[in-house]
């Protein structure tokens, strides 16, 4: 039994959109999926048709852009003996984001019905129907695109599969669901919008701690920039030095933003005192910096200049203290004012655990093997990094709930 006639059979014959509308619905998340894919697919057989004296098939050309998509969608690539595992968290972000955009305008037509009919009491039953197809589309899309990448050098991690063709569109269809509900909240049950398994208390501490996680990887971003501008003659030499053209130094650069996300987690995890490693030898800790044989990446000109830092360095873990005080002033205003000790307590532990569990596990799927070797590790510690920030963060919004009580017994 094909999919489309499942959703025959679940879609009633009057009162809702045309079962044809979920066939259109599906060939959009088709087309979500073949769209994102040739932002690297195109470049590369541009540069297959620019190199005319190249003996590389053009189905190698396409293969490697479709490896380079479903690596920069949460796969990870092995070259020989190499495996490679940075996830270019903006491009990651972009494409989900993307696909979110795409799968609202899809099932539009599905959330406007007038007529609300709930699938087992959770969810409006044509939108749900849309959302599925349009899921499915996607899905099938980025598995055909994973088997053109497995034509060619380098081949994707089968395991690894599973983000670029399950979670980013699951991801993005969430993302256009929640979207959709703000604009029409009858469109969800009861049982979806306060679901009985989720305590009241742990339901308000997701949003703060989402704000947390935000504030942590904003305040690393500004770290990068502002490290990049005060070097910025250091990284303009790596670049001139390695002389790619108008053309090589747009994609260069375009290459080295679509991984600031990931930089930003180094200035985190350095902030929180775990440090970062560039290449094997070379790290940022508190106590300083050390230096070793570098990839020729213009952005690595910015990283700080070897040796011994300042005593006083240590204070910049108030930066982390400081988000966690966010933290904790945000859990305080999802209560009420005269809640009990106990609930204010469980909503900020809730948000502090889940803005330090976010920021791990972005540098989990950020990866951390550029190649072999001495790129076989790079980055932050996303183990170390998850614990320090939580007892940081936890400092901070218990300054914050400490205030908070003394005010109260005042």
């Amino acid at each position: 039994m094909t999919v489309m006639e499942l959703l025959r059979r679940a879609t009633p014959t009057s009162g809702g959109p045309d079962p044809r509308a979920y066939q259109r619905t599906l060939l959009e998340g088709a087309g979500a999926a073949a769209a994102s894919a040739l932002v690297f697919v195109l470049p590369a057989l541009l540069v297959w048709v620019a190199a005319s004296e190249s003996t590389v098939p053009w189905t190698t050309s396409l293969g490697v852009g479709a490896s380079l998509w479903l690596l920069g969608t949460g796969a990870h690539l092995a070259l020989g003996g190499a495996v490679v595992t940075v996830v270019p968290l903006l491009f990651l972000a972009l494409a989900v984001l993307g696909a979110a955009w795409a799968a609202v305008r899809a099932v539009r037509e599905s959330a406007e019905d007038r007529t609300v009919v709930l699938l087992a009491g959770l969810l409006h039953r044509p939108l749900a129907l849309a959302l599925g197809a349009w899921t499915f589309g996607y899905a099938v899309v980025a598995a055909l695109w994973a088997v053109v990448a497995s034509l060619a050098e380098p081949r994707p991690v089968l395991w690894t599969l599973v983000f670029p063709v399950l979670v980013v569109p699951v991801g993005a269809a969430l993302l256009a669901l929640v979207h959709l509900l703000r604009r029409r909240p009858e469109l969800a049950g009861e049982r979806l919008r306060r679901p009985a398994w989720l305590p009241e208390a742990v339901r308000r501490g997701l949003r703060p701690g989402v704000e947390g996680a935000a504030a942590l990887l904003g305040a690393g971003v500004l770290i990068c920039v502002g490290f990049v501008v005060l070097h910025l003659g250091n990284v303009t030499n790596l670049q001139a030095a390695l002389a790619p053209g108008v053309i090589g130094g747009v994609v260069l650069s375009l290459a080295q933003l679509l991984v600031l996300p990931n930089l930003a987690l180094w200035a985190v995890s350095f902030v929180a005192g775990t440090g970062f490693s560039a290449v094997e030898g070379a790290s940022a800790t508190w106590t300083g910096s050390r230096t070793s044989l570098l990839p020729m990446v213009p952005v690595f000109g910015a990283l700080p200049e070897p040796g011994a830092f300042p005593g006083w360095l240590p204070v910049v873990v108030l930066l982390p203290v400081a988000v966690g005080a966010f933290v904790g002033w945000r859990a305080l205003r999802s209560v009420a004012r005269l809640s009990t000790e106990r609930t204010k307590l469980t909503v900020a532990g809730v948000a502090v655990v889940v803005a330090a569990g976010l920021v791990g596990l972005l540098d989990v799927v950020g990866g951390a093997s550029l190649g072999q070797d001495r790129l076989s590790s790079i980055g932050a510690p996303a183990g170390a990094m998850t614990l320090a920030l939580l007892v940081e963060l936890l400092a901070g919004a218990g300054l914050v709930l400490g205030w908070d009580r003394w005010k109260l017994r005042r």
